[in-house]
């Protein structure tokens, strides 16, 4: 039977130590040899050790979504035939207006003027996280659809502006400087209502402080 839960499997530079080029499926093999700098090393030696680790601990994973970012790597893993993606991103200072005009709608947009700096940076960070996260499960295009999902600034709050269908996520903030998001379909709506994500430290890796940083689900498909 292969995996009944939605977790977020979470990995640190550490990881790198468990690497071995004998656990690369023939595709990343190819992709190995076309790593040239020592940071593209690195995540990559990261995330892979994560997805060894994780294809040990769950032999039949169902869907699988991996992101990394700065040494650091996280794996989504749900139940086969749901869609799941995810994104990790440091939160890293960034041209936050130069990148939103690319990828934000405009009332995107308008949300984060409104910001001070430092709320602006984790806002931005969330969305484009949650982008990044619909672009890989819905299978969409980047960067070409990146504005068409995120969320819609309401009177109520933020609402989830997901692809066609029912979906639901969740965004975090893990540690002091990195932004999440998650993102999944079920085939069975109610399913995709009552799970919620659970957080797993991989390869020896100890969790960092995850705090919630957001969670959505779409009332209709």
């Amino acid at each position: 039977m292969g995996v009944q839960e939605l977790l977020i499997w979470w990995a640190d530079p550490s990881a790198a130590s468990l690497y071995g080029v004998e656990h690369l499926s023939a595709d990343d093999t190819i992709r190995a040899r076309a790593i040239r700098s020592g940071k593209a090393l690195r995540d990559w030696q990261v995330s892979r050790a994560l997805l060894h680790h994780v294809r040990g601990a769950q032999p039949e994973p169902g869907a699988t979504s991996l992101s990394h970012s700065g040494g650091h790597a996280l794996l989504a893993t749900a139940p086969p035939g749901w869609k799941v993606g995810a994104d990790l991103e440091a939160t890293r200072p960034r041209n936050v207006d130069g990148l939103a005009q690319w990828v934000c709608s405009q009332a995107e947009r308008d949300l984060l003027a409104t910001l001070p700096e430092d709320a602006r940076l984790l806002r931005f960070y969330q969305l484009w996280t949650l982008k990044e996260a619909f672009i890989k499960a819905a299978g969409l295009e980047f960067p070409a659809d990146m504005a068409s999902v995120g969320l819609n600034p309401m009177s109520t709050g933020l609402a989830l502006r997901p692809p066609a269908g029912r979906w639901a996520a969740c965004s975090y903030r893990a540690g002091a400087g990195w932004m999440a998001s998650v993102v999944w379909q079920a085939p069975d709506a109610s399913a995709c209502d009552m799970m919620k994500p659970a957080w797993r430290g991989a390869a020896g890796c100890a969790l960092p402080g995850v705090e919630s940083f957001g969670q959505w689900r779409t009332d209709t498909a």
